[in-house]
């Protein structure tokens, strides 16, 4: 039985639109993929940032109907696509696999939990604070003498993920970069102050 495979998306192509017949998920293996729904202005709205080893586009598999929002490469990516009907079957034959997606249901309600109150009770400057002490950990370098971490999308994604407009990210930015708390070099961000990069994620 064939379950799935590879493929590969460019920068900015389009991988499902909202309204799309569901045909299955996908797993990141390389890139980061933008989830986002447009509001009746055409004004898009970033939900998620799916990072490699995560998976997205796998709740339609339990609740049924169409994609409900799209999914654009935010760089190349190289994704694993797994089709519906495949899965399904091999649900069938292995509980354990539903027990691990139930865990991973979990996890990402978690997340979304912290998300909503980072949009709802926190400023600015500590959501991105928040951001970037999430990537640092993420790709390993928090216990280095100065963390870091590279943009790998652009400043009107991240603003739009963090809730505001690109002018007040760039004004964020700097206020961070004149307290010492970052400096910017191009793509990358080091950490110069991390006690003070994390007062700043929990103060709400």
């Amino acid at each position: 039985m064939r379950l799935g495979n590879k493929i590969k998306f460019k920068k900015k192509e389009i991988i499902f639109s909202e309204g799309e017949e569901y045909r299955g998920f996908y797993v990141v293996i390389k890139g980061s993929v933008k989830i986002g729904k447009l509001s009746f202005i055409r004004k898009e709205y970033i939900l998620h940032i799916i990072k490699p080893n995560q998976t997205f586009a796998d709740v339609p598999l339990f609740e049924g109907g169409n994609y409900p929002v799209n999914a654009t490469a935010l760089e190349d990516c190289e994704l694993f696509f797994i089709s519906k009907q495949g899965f399904v079957d091999l649900l069938k034959n292995n509980s354990s696999i539903s027990l691990k997606m139930l865990a991973g249901f979990a996890k990402r309600l978690k997340s979304l939990t912290v998300r909503v109150e980072d949009l709802t009770l926190r400023e600015v400057t500590s959501r991105l604070a928040h951001y970037i002490l999430d990537e640092i950990k993420r790709n390993g370098t928090i216990k280095l003498p100065e963390p870091s971490l590279k943009l790998t999308i652009s400043k009107t994604n991240l603003a739009s993920y963090l809730g505001t407009i690109t002018e007040t990210l760039s004004r964020t930015f700097n206020r961070l970069q004149e307290r010492n708390i970052i400096r910017v070099h191009g793509k990358k961000i080091f950490i110069q102050n991390l006690p003070e990069l994390q007062k700043l994620v929990d103060q709400v």
